[in-house]
């Protein structure tokens, strides 16, 4: 696959951006219905901008029986008539575009509803009809035995007897959601069809949900096929050629693909898709918190800068799923078995091949490890994702129906359900979070906003401070070595500045020397706080506190200039 330097990646909008992702039927309630919605949305647009990020991705918002959070679609050119209408999201992307903030939207390719017409036609009409062939079906449940049953929980099979068929259908996710067939150059023209329909409305980008599943062969895994990557070349040049005709910036094509970096990367070829999610960062990130030792992240990442010198990737750390980390296929083994020994908070919350819990909860409310984490994806290449509420340290719900627990409704003030309905409880569409140490009326944006020292402003200061500073956002990214086990160094430099960065993952005090050598006798200053540091050597010493970490700016070059004074002052003191 080509590369490119970072530099020469850094020409789209997307390039080191911060995606914040939300459910919108659990964000904002506009109309006091007890259900999120895209007017309520729009009313927070203004809290993401003062946070800092620079997109916002919404979970579906098509028409859906709802039984899969909105990924099980009936009608691809709709809203659900419980967010609003489609008036209501030009609206919304309208007004997001004024504050600077893009628009992303999840497009669930790989199958439908069972309710949707597309479905309902092919159960009833004649084996071999083009309305049957919109659909995978076999008279027995034997095919494609490799592929793995994803929702394992759930399912015992990929396969779903259907007595109106009279045949099985296939289903890679639950059986209420039938796989589509792109063998079928029908469904292919109509899947892009949908494409054009949303760019045509102002979409700025598109999570690409399920990818490596569109076509299936026997005596393979079933995902990341050639056949789904010579499609997805064509869903690329159809959406470039969509915006050359409307006289619009390219939208983001953004991969959920959670596979092994070596096989996620053809999906971010130069004549494929932008970028895809790297989820077994995720799972080393985790692996190297539970056992405070770094040394596989590193080996990871040095091995994955070799496959890809630019910055493509999406940094999630959670998402509205479990925390995925598969069944050895992602990745080694001991990394699971890492996870698996150093969560005991995970204990009781494994669904399908992950984690059922929010980030705060399974660090067990410590917000060290919490920032620990986010310094390391605001500065590793790439686009960081900030899951809606883990800015606060917002807790889960065990016990919700399948993911739910994940996905319950942000906290907004110290009012009745957090300030994110007034409507009676019964209404509500999740119960808010109310178990002590996570409590709606304690934990929520107001209260934190005011608290100079919250994680909330933490999050907020980090951010605007990455702004200011190119290397962190298109710079190329050198590892260092080091001499404590915990802690991960590295270098960020683009051709305005250089910034070295240490993060101690362990759980106690780290003192660490590093080789400075390359930039000898050039000052060194921290960057959040301003303070001097000795001039870089060859043996220059750090110390980090039990899961701190610290951005050093190399040189004399200053942060970026901003016409916002205020953001300036937020987020680089002057002193120590």
């Amino acid at each position: 696959m080509p590369t490119n330097s970072a530099a020469e990646l850094a020409s789209h909008w997307w390039e080191g951006s911060v995606i914040y992702e939300l459910i919108p039927r659990c964000f904002a309630d506009g109309n006091g219905d007890g259900i999120g919605d895209l007017d309520g949305l729009k009313q927070r647009l203004d809290y993401l901008h003062w946070l800092g990020v620079d997109a916002v991705w919404m979970t579906p918002i098509c028409d859906s029986p709802l039984r899969d959070g909105g990924y099980d679609i009936t009608d691809y050119k709709s809203v659900h008539p419980d967010l609003g209408d489609l008036q209501a999201l030009d609206t919304l992307i309208r007004h997001a575009h004024e504050l600077g903030l893009k628009v992303l939207f999840d497009l669930v390719l790989n199958h439908t509803s069972d309710m949707h017409l597309w479905f309902q036609r092919a159960r009833w009409a004649e084996r071999g009809s083009p309305e049957r062939n919109f659909y995978v079906w076999r008279d027995d449940d034997k095919s494609y035995s490799e592929a793995p049953v994803l929702f394992r929980h759930f399912e015992d099979s990929n396969w779903q007897w259907d007595p109106v068929a009279g045949q099985y259908y296939l289903h890679r996710f639950l059986r209420h959601q039938p796989d589509l067939n792109y063998d079928n150059p029908q469904v292919q023209e109509a899947m892009l069809d949908v494409l054009d329909f949303w760019i045509d409305r102002g979409i700025d980008g598109f999570r690409l949900d399920a990818i490596p599943f569109l076509f299936e062969r026997e005596g393979t895994r079933c995902e990341g096929l050639p056949e789904t990557h010579a499609f997805l070349r064509r869903l690329r040049s159809r959406a470039k050629e969509r915006c050359e005709q409307l006289g619009r910036e390219e939208v983001l094509l953004l991969a959920e693909a959670i596979q092994p970096v070596h096989e996620a990367m053809p999906y971010v070829a130069d004549d494929e898709l932008h970028s895809a999610f790297n989820f077994a960062l995720t799972a080393h990130l985790f692996a190297a918190v539970a056992h405070g030792e770094v040394s596989a992240l590193q080996t990871f990442l040095s091995e994955f800068r070799q496959l890809n010198a630019g910055c493509r990737w999406a940094l999630p750390l959670r998402n509205h799923d479990e925390l995925w980390l598969g069944d050895g296929h992602l990745v080694p083994e001991e990394i699971v078995d890492r996870v698996r020994e150093g969560f005991p908070n995970a204990e009781g919350h494994w669904l399908n091949w992950g984690i059922n819990r929010r980030l705060s909860p399974l660090l067990n409310g410590d917000p060290r490890p919490n920032k620990a984490l986010h310094a390391l994806l605001y500065s590793l290449p790439g686009m960081p994702c900030i899951y809606y509420g883990d800015e606060l340290g917002m807790g889960d719900y065990p016990g919700l129906r399948d993911r739910d627990a994940n996905r319950t409704p942000m906290a907004w003030t110290s009012e009745r359900n957090g300030g994110f309905s007034k409507a009676p409880d019964p209404l509500l569409v999740l119960p808010p979070i109310t178990r002590p140490g996570y409590n709606c009326q304690m934990m929520n944006v107001a209260v934190q906003k005011s608290l100079q020292g919250s994680l909330l402003n933490w999050h907020r200061h980090t951010l605007l401070s990455r702004r200011l500073l190119p290397a962190l956002r298109h710079g190329d990214f050198q590892l260092l070595e080091n001499s404590h086990p915990g802690v991960i160094s590295y270098i960020r430099q683009s051709e305005e500045m250089t910034i070295l960065v240490a993060v101690n993952l362990s759980g106690n005090p780290a003192s660490t020397r590093l080789d400075l050598s390359a930039w000898q006798g050039q000052q060194v200053r921290e960057v959040l706080g301003g303070c001097p540091f000795p001039v870089a050597s060859e043996h220059w010493f750090a110390y980090l506190s039990a899961y701190d970490y610290c951005w050093w700016l190399i040189g004399d070059v200053e942060p970026e200039s901003s016409s916002n004074s205020d953001a300036i002052a937020d987020s680089l003191a002057v002193s120590c």
